[in-house]
C-alpha cells in the first residue's frame, strides 16, 4: 500500500508539474501550411514558412532594403534568397496595393495616413504578431494606423522635418554660435525675431559671402509646399481640425495672427534674388518653394529644415561643414510645430505566403530590425519607451538630434468625410492649391490677410462640401 501511495504521489508531483509549466507550446508542420494562414511556432519562437514562400518586401531607401534581405538570410538560411527587396518611394504604397494587389509586395513600408483609406487590402496581423507591436508602439502611432478592431500596421519610425543649421557657416562668419541652454539652437539665434533681425541687417547693409557666394537667403521659407508650410501656419498655436473634419479652422484668430510671421519674414527680407547691378529685390512667392536639400548639400542658407528621409551624414561629408538639428526657434514666445508622421510595416492582404510574410514582418520588427533600420537610414525609431526592442543609436547623431527636433511636433489629422470615409480631411480641404495662394497673395503684398483667408474660407468651403459626397 504504500508502494502504491508513493506512485500515486510521484504520477501527482508529475502532473502538477506540468500544469504549472503550463500548456504545451505550440509547434507547426510547414506541410501543413497552404499559403492562407500564419503559423508561429512557440518553441522556435518564429513564424513557420511555406516551403515555396518567395517574398517581396518594398521600402524608401535601397540600404534599408539590402539589411532586410541580409537579416531575413541570416535567420532562414535554408531559404536564403527567396526574399527580395524594391525601392517603391516614400509615398502611396497603400495606393499602388489596392490597384496591383496580388502584383504588388508582401510587405511593404507605409505612411500611417494612407493605411486608413485603404484598409480593406491590408492583412489582419495574428495575435502573435499584434500584442508585440502593440507591446512596444506609442499608443498615439498605433491608433492612428489601426483604427479598427485587428492590427493591420506596425508603426517603425519618424517622418518628418526638423530644424536645422550650419554651425560652420555661422561660426565662419563670426556670429556666436554659443548654445549654453544645451537646447541645439545657438543662444543669439534661437527666436524667429532674431533671425529677422539677422537677415534685415544682411539686407540693409553688407551682404555676407560663404565659399565665394553670398547668402542671399537666410531661411528658405515654404509657401506652396503644405507639409513643411505648417510650421509657419502654425505660428501662434493654430490647430487642423480641431473641431473636426468638415472644419480646418480657417476662421481660427491664431490661424490670422500665424500670417503674421510671413508679413515678419518678408519685411526682413528672408530671401532675396540679386540683380547683375547688385539690387536686391525680395523672391517673389511663385519662387519661395522646395528648397530645404539645398540648405544641406549647397549650403545656401545658414537655417533650414530637415527632412529623416535627407543624407545629413554625407552632406556633412561632402561639405565639410557641421550641421546642427534641433527643434524650431519660438516666434512670439510660442513654439512652433512641424508635421510628423509614422512609416511602418504593413502585410498585403492578397500575399500567397501569408504565414512567411508574418515572420518577415516579424523579423523587420524586432531588435535587429530596428537596428537595421537606424544603421542604414536617418530615420528615428518610433517605440514606446518602456519597449524591450529599442536599437542602439549613435551619440549625438543625427536621429537622436531628430528627436530632440521633434519636441514640439503635431500628427496630422486622420479623419475623413462624414458622408465619403475614402476622402480625407486633410486632402479636401488643407493638401490644395487655394492654401499656397492664399499664402502668396500675402507675401508678394497683392491680398491683405483678411481678403486672403476670406477667399481662402470661400474656396475651402466649396471644396469641402463637393468631398462630403457619398461615392
Amino acid at each position: 500500500m504504500k508502494k502504491l501511495l508513493g506512485f500515486a504521489l510521484l504520477a501527482a508531483l508529475i502532473i502538477g508539474s506540468l500544469t504549472a509549466c503550463g500548456r504545451t507550446l505550440k509547434t507547426c508542420k510547414v506541410a501543413d501550411l497552404d499559403g492562407t494562414i500564419a503559423c508561429y511556432d512557440e518553441k522556435l519562437k518564429q513564424y513557420a514558412v511555406e516551403a515555396d514562400a518567395e517574398l517581396v518586401v518594398s521600402v524608401d531607401n535601397n540600404e534599408w532594403g539590402a539589411a532586410i534581405v541580409a537579416l531575413w538570410d541570416a535567420a532562414h538560411p535554408t531559404m536564403a534568397g527567396k526574399v527580395t527587396f524594391v525601392n517603391d518611394g516614400s509615398q502611396g504604397s497603400t495606393d499602388r496595393l489596392a490597384t496591383q494587389q496580388g502584383e504588388y509586395a508582401d510587405v511593404f513600408i507605409a505612411i500611417d495616413g494612407e493605411i486608413t483609406r485603404n484598409a480593406q487590402h491590408l492583412l489582419p496581423f495574428d495575435k502573435v504578431l499584434t500584442d508585440i507591436v502593440k507591446a512596444n508602439s506609442v499608443e498615439t502611432y498605433y491608433k492612428t494606423g489601426n483604427t479598427g478592431v485587428v492590427t493591420v500596421y506596425a508603426p517603425m519610425l519618424y517622418d518628418g522635418m526638423a530644424f536645422v543649421w550650419n554651425k560652420t557657416m555661422l561660426t565662419t562668419l563670426g556670429l556666436n554660435v554659443t548654445d549654453a541652454d544645451k537646447d541645439n539652437l545657438p543662444d543669439a539665434y534661437d527666436t524667429w525675431e532674431e533671425i529677422f533681425a539677422l537677415s534685415a541687417s544682411w539686407h540693409t547693409g553688407d551682404r555676407p559671402v560663404y565659399k565665394n557666394n553670398p547668402i542671399k537667403v537666410v531661411f528658405p521659407l515654404t509657401l506652396n509646399n503644405q507639409w513643411s508650410d505648417y510650421h509657419h501656419l502654425s505660428s501662434t498655436g493654430w490647430q487642423l481640425f480641431k473641431n473636426g473634419p468638415l472644419d480646418p479652422g480657417y476662421d481660427d484668430p491664431e490661424f490670422k495672427s500665424g500670417f503674421q510671421f510671413k508679413i515678419d519674414a518678408a519685411a526682413a527680407f528672408l530671401s532675396v534674388d540679386i540683380a547683375e547691378n547688385g539690387d536686391e529685390t525680395l523672391t517673389a512667392g511663385a519662387g519661395m518653394g522646395w528648397r530645404w536639400d539645398d540648405v544641406i548639400n549647397s549650403e545656401t542658407a545658414p537655417f533650414g529644415l530637415l527632412g529623416t528621409w535627407m543624407n545629413l551624414t554625407a552632406a556633412e561629408t561632402n561639405t565639410g561643414s557641421d550641421f546642427i538639428v534641433s527643434a524650431l526657434p519660438t516666434y512670439k514666445g510660442k513654439h512652433q510645430a512641424t508635421f510628423v508622421k509614422t512609416k511602418g510595416i504593413a502585410i498585403n492582404a492578397y500575399t500567397e505566403f501569408q504565414s512567411a510574410a508574418h515572420e518577415l514582418a516579424r523579423l523587420i520588427y524586432s531588435k535587429d530590425g530596428f537596428q537595421k533600420m537606424v544603421d542604414k537610414t536617418s530615420y528615428p525609431p518610433s517605440l514606446a519607451t518602456t519597449s524591450d526592442i529599442v536599437p542602439t543609436l549613435v551619440a549625438g547623431g543625427v536621429q537622436e538630434q531628430m528627436m530632440k527636433g521633434f519636441l514640439y511636433s503635431a500628427s496630422e489629422y486622420v479623419g475623413t468625410m462624414p458622408k465619403n470615409p475614402n476622402q480625407t480631411a486633410m486632402g479636401a480641404a488643407y493638401y490644395q492649391a487655394f492654401l499656397n495662394d492664399a499664402q502668396i497673395a500675402v507675401w508678394d503684398g497683392t491680398k491683405t490677410v483678411d481678403v486672403a483667408i476670406a477667399d481662402l474660407i470661400t474656396v475651402s468651403n466649396a471644396a469641402i462640401a463637393a468631398a462630403n459626397v457619398a461615392p
